[in-house]
């Protein structure tokens, strides 16, 4: 069948662009009951096949609806085709007969999760203009950006929220706002994983109108996608044919029929989507499709094909309104006003009569698309490089200004959350309190306050090494969706994320740490100087820092907060054992040295003892004298040499670095070990 308005191709919808996936399988390991996990690990895995054989195409001006019931494989087909699927794979994704990689089908395309993935106490201004440094080119001015961003609110009809933080905004607009994020690099391609799923009807029809309108109008972009790509204008190659193989047996797909000028009509009533027809670039249509539950027939209506599924195969790929016929071929009459979507998955569903309607749909569509995609592809290689050899030429900004970006995104999350932060900040105030009220009492050196110095120096070490710690251990199950996402879109890189994140909690650290010695130093240790104070309060910063090492390492372990929690009593006890306070870490050399606990305890009492030259001895005393501060730090196996201090600093940092960079490799496997759509 031959395209109808193919000879317009040039016109204002541009060159045709077809992107086709063809013997798509996908496998999964089978999850087996065993109440032996030695067993489960050791035996040969099964693998379930989610993905059977799908083969099909969307052309640009197509929006598509892949429909079936639960466990159909919409989403994993989403996935597959926009190459956002992590695992066992197997199958071809091309544009215009061109093999596409994974990172060129993430420039092209864009991908709208099913759930708003995204942080909350931004404003919808703030989100996006956020998101544009990221996904514009590096040369884009601030200006650029701000009226990309102006357009893209406008467009998606977000103009009077702008302001608004994302937390308080309704479903529908939290769904508009991740559209128009999408929107920033102006993608040809758009996969859309179930965008009305939990949207009232009327903001589910706005979603899937406005990608109505994407499909069948220009780009989204105002100005030049210089702006996107770089200085290299996008221009159509001269003489190029839009024709696509007109004598192809190809399942029809155009762009919408005059018979619906309604519908066009009803598209007009939407003013604030003129700004996406003013691109003088905008040669491409654009081409949509969603994964959807259960639409009403009022979206049904907006979309140009549809695709049904079931049990992983596609039992049906077409024209919308060309379905109908294709059930009634086979005997399933479609009932007069009766939701089409509804009866063709209604059709699906019912397993009990005396035929698997599936099956019967399956064979008929497979023999009318018998070879269609076992051979040479539908279009013709004539256009597809010259668009990927633009898009190869977009540069991202660079990685010390990613860091630099997410810092201040880390930081205006705390200051957004000030609240949260500062009843947790009362808190440990309230330790600090308590502790210099118990100490309080230590008066001169004498034998009787030696342990006491001790125990509060060790109180001081554990209550920064576990605030610090605990703090941290929900970091990476909260932010993993976040991270998969925006790493696995290529956002910006995960080495940026992860050294913006430990260097937002380095200020933290030092604050907390100095602040926190002030109320206790006031009242235990205010006779010493106040060059202590600011060596001991170093100390405890860096202690802070090797922490938050400490905690990050237990939040990537495991991707749920309760078991890394769990985890780190095991460690707890490991360290604080061979902390120099509840043995003798002589008796075992070199433990030690594994136990951050260790480098902060003897850093502090070296620094506290070592200048001590006098300890109160009573003649009259029944138990050993001890007479000077070295005496204490070698009752206490901690060296005195006179690098102590600053060799346990450098310890600290190194295990820090340790920590980190465990973490992050744990980290990187989970980002990589599964797709992030």
């Amino acid at each position: 069948m031959q395209e109808s308005g193919g000879s317009s191709g040039q016109g204002q919808g541009g060159p045709s662009l077809c992107l086709e996936w063809k013997q798509l399988n996908y496998y999964v390991p089978a999850q087996e009951q065993s109440n032996y996990s030695f067993w489960n690990e050791c035996r040969k895995k099964r693998e379930l096949r989610i993905l059977q054989d799908a083969s099909g195409h969307m052309k640009t001006g197509d929006l598509i609806a892949i429909l079936g019931g639960s466990g159909a494989g919409k989403t994993t087909l989403l996935a597959a085709i926009s190459q956002r699927l992590r695992g066992n794979l197997t199958g071809d994704v091309v544009l215009n007969g061109m093999a596409m990689e994974r990172h060129q089908m993430t420039r092209i395309s864009s991908f709208l999760p099913q759930f708003e993935i995204n942080v909350k106490t931004f404003t919808a201004y703030e989100h996006l203009y956020f998101m544009s440094h990221f996904k514009m080119h590096r040369r884009t001015t601030k200006a650029e950006k701000r009226q990309r961003v102006a357009d893209l609110l406008l467009a998606v009809g977000l103009r009077d929220s702008a302001h608004t933080r994302i937390q308080q905004l309704s479903g529908g607009e939290r769904k508009r706002l991740s559209l128009a994020e999408e929107l920033i690099t102006d993608p040809i391609f758009l996969f859309c994983d179930e965008p009305t799923t939990g949207l009232d009807s009327f903001s589910a029809y706005s979603v899937i109108k406005t990608l109505r309108h994407l499909c069948t109008r220009r780009r989204i972009a105002k100005h030049s996608l210089n702006q996107v790509y770089g200085e290299d204008s996008f221009e159509t190659p001269s003489g190029e044919s839009s024709a696509s193989g007109s004598g192809s047996k190809s399942i029809e797909m155009e762009v919408v029929a005059e018979s619906h000028e309604s519908l066009l009509q009803a598209m007009r009533e939407l003013p604030a989507l003129g700004v996406l027809s003013n691109s003088p670039n905008g040669t491409h249509k654009k081409a949509a499709i969603c994964s959807i539950h259960q639409p009403t027939s009022d979206i049904f209506e907006l979309f140009t094909h549809i695709i049904l599924m079931d049990g992983g195969r596609i039992v049906y790929q077409g024209r919308t309104e060309q379905a109908a016929k294709f059930f009634t071929d086979l005997g399933y009459e479609l009932p007069l006003n009766c939701n089409p979507a509804d009866f063709y998955l209604k059709t699906l569903a019912d397993k009990d009569g005396k035929e698997d309607a599936g099956a019967v749909l399956r064979a008929k569509y497979e023999h009318e698309t018998d070879g269609l995609y076992s051979g040479s592809w539908l279009l013709a290689r004539s256009y597809s490089g010259d668009y990927l050899k633009h898009v190869q030429n977009f540069k991202k900004i660079r990685w010390v200004y990613q860091v630099y970006l997410l810092m201040v995104r880390f930081m205006t999350e705390d200051v957004r959350n000030i609240k949260s932060g500062l009843i947790a900040f009362g808190f440990f105030m309230i330790t600090a309190v308590t502790l210099s009220l118990m100490y309080s009492g230590i008066g001169g050196l004498t034998q009787r306050t030696v342990q006491d110095v001790g125990g509060s120096i060790f109180m001081l070490s554990n209550e920064m090494i576990f605030t610090f710690s605990y703090g941290v251990t929900y970091i990476f199950p909260a932010a993993l969706p976040i991270i998969r996402r925006e790493v696995g879109e290529g956002t910006y890189s995960l080495s940026a994320y992860y050294v913006a994140l430990v260097l937002s909690f380095v200020p933290v650290a030092f604050f907390k740490g100095y602040v926190f010695l002030s109320v206790i130093y006031a009242s235990i240790y205010y006779t010493r100087g106040f060059l202590l104070y600011l060596s001991m309060g170093f100390l405890m910063s860096l202690s802070a820092v090797a922490a938050v090492g400490y905690g990050v390492f237990l939040s990537s372990l495991f991707e749920s907060d309760k078991m890394a929690s769990e985890c780190a009593a095991p460690f707890d006890l490991i360290f604080l054992i061979f902390g120099g306070t509840y043995m003798n870490v002589d008796t075992v050399p070199g433990l030690k040295y594994l136990s951050l606990f260790f480098y902060s305890n003897e850093a502090l009492m070296y620094k506290f003892w070592i200048d001590i030259d006098n300890i109160d001895c009573p003649a009259n005393e029944d138990h050993p004298c001890i007479k000077t501060g070295v005496e204490v730090l070698q009752q206490g196996s901690y060296r005195t040499a006179d690098y102590t201090y600053w060799l346990d600093c450098f310890s600290l940092i190194v295990v820090a670095v340790i920590f980190h960079i465990v973490s992050f490799g744990l980290v990187r496997r989970y980002i990589h070990r599964s797709g992030y759509y």
